[in-house]
């Protein structure tokens, strides 16, 4: 099969970055320009921190060892990769990321377009029902209809964002206000605030499936040898990356422009509100039902696309790859559970998504980063006392960070152990996980070492 890499390096690029671009992340970057001011700059290179560069290093890292969604964490453990993946999956489908595609079309088309622009002008269950209705039908009979939307969507959506990137660039609705002059509702560090942003476009736990797509894109291409693969995945991800953080820190410096007039919103943590006001701001009425109709369609088609994600990834699971009925019992059970969390908002979503996904974000950060070195690791136990020791820090933050949000009074110890967290090295950069994974991974390698227990590489 005749090959023109380049060629194929950017298509594929451009296909991961369509894919790793859902609708809902769009509602993250502009509350943080919004919210920073004119210190959107250091809250943008927070967040893509988190996402794109910890995403593409998770595709690349998955394509070293198989490609597959469940070869990363295999040498922790087989059950331990699958649970990884079941996790990943859960989070990104039908508790959070598949929920919050429903909220958001309600948010941003719905009350807009048909309300006076308030959640509670227009139900938010009348916009679920009718959303998750369609994304079920699309699930379980698949029809070219999503392929076709999706096919036009994406370079439409992308069109509108990067127009509003160059007005904004030329034509500015306003000056980004001076964040020391403000309330600082993101606190001193805008990076930190950034880097825990870019934990809710949930990317980098999706990275393994991605891996996959990409995997097998390539193979179909003629891409057989896994080094010639492996090339080329570096490559398809340095070209969504690049796309990605344009897109992101472009929305980010959007944001920034209509700061003075969103400090509220961004105060009340009310995403929504800002992405919609400042594409308003940008193209007026026109803008805010553009964006509206755009954002529905690519909500719709994240949905069905994840949802279907899941159906396969628990029937194969549950060992029964390919049969229609177990599929569509699954899909529906998500479904519904989508629907049924899409209820609380997308304000609500994130509440609740957030101290999980501190609690998980680093375990699959250090995963990712060991992985670069799997050829260079002898040991499995590396990789497990990379993740013990990691797990042992993200884990309470994330209890912690629930406590907070619920107005629990967390334990004496845990507040200890959390204080002492932070003040970990890179602690400032929300990477205090880091050095101690790879001490972790240090200590665990040379108990192997001396006591031949933890197994080895396969060759």
């Amino acid at each position: 099969m005749q090959k023109n890499k380049t060629k194929d390096i950017i298509v594929i690029g451009f296909a991961l970055f369509a894919i790793f671009f859902g609708a809902g992340n769009l509602i993250f970057p502009p509350y943080l320009g919004a919210g920073a001011g004119d210190g959107w700059a250091s809250a943008a290179l927070g967040f893509l921190t988190t996402d794109p560069i910890f995403p593409i290093i998770g595709v690349i890292a998955t394509a070293m060892v198989g490609g597959m969604a469940d070869d990363l964490g295999k040498r922790v453990s087989r059950k331990f990769s699958i649970f990884l993946g079941a996790v990943s999956m859960l989070i990104i489908g039908p508790f959070f990321a598949v929920p919050r595609t429903g909220a958001t079309t309600h948010e941003i088309f719905t009350v807009q377009v048909f309300g006076d622009g308030t959640v509670e002008s227009i139900p938010p269950v009348v916009t679920s029902i009718i959303f998750f209705g369609i994304s079920l039908a699309l699930v379980i009979n698949p029809t070219r209809v999503i392929d076709i939307i999706g096919k036009f969507l994406t370079p439409f959506l992308i069109f509108i964002i990067v127009l509003a990137i160059i007005i904004a660039l030329f034509n500015a609705p306003g000056a980004p206000v001076e964040y020391a002059k403000t309330a600082k509702v993101f606190g001193d560090n805008l990076y930190i605030t950034g880097f825990r942003e870019g934990f809710q476009t949930m990317d980098a736990l999706g990275s393994a499936l991605m891996s996959g797509i990409v995997v097998t894109d390539l193979i179909n291409k003629g891409y057989t040898e896994r080094e010639e693969q492996f090339k080329a995945t570096v490559g398809v991800g340095i070209v969504a990356g690049i796309l990605l953080a344009i897109v992101y820190g472009g929305l980010t410096f959007v944001g920034s422009t209509v700061s003075e007039q969103f400090q509220g919103a961004a105060a009340a943590g009310d995403r929504v509100t800002i992405l919609v006001g400042a594409f308003s701001a940008l193209f007026g009425n026109f803008g805010k039902v553009v964006i509206g109709v755009a954002v529905a369609l690519a909500c719709l088609t994240t949905s069905v696309g994840l949802t279907s994600t899941a159906g396969n990834f628990f029937s194969r699971v549950f060992g029964k790859e390919g049969d229609v009925k177990t599929y569509r019992i699954i899909v529906s059970v998500c479904l519904a559970l989508s629907f049924a969390i899409s209820l609380i908002g997308v304000a609500g979503i994130v509440t609740i998504a957030v101290p999980i996904l501190l609690a998980v974000f680093p375990v699959y950060m250090v995963l990712f980063l060991v992985t670069l070195f799997d050829s260079k690791l002898k040991y499995d136990w590396s990789y497990l006392g990379a993740v013990i020791v990691v797990a042992c820090i993200s884990i309470p933050e994330g209890i912690m960070a629930l406590c907070g949000m619920r107005q629990i009074a967390a334990p004496k110890f845990l507040e200890d152990l959390v204080t002492t967290y932070a003040g970990l090295p890179l602690a400032e950069f929300g990477l205090n996980w880091l050095l101690p994974g790879i001490c972790g991974a240090i200590v665990f390698t040379i108990i192997s070492a001396v006591t031949g227990i933890g197994g080895k590489r396969e060759a």
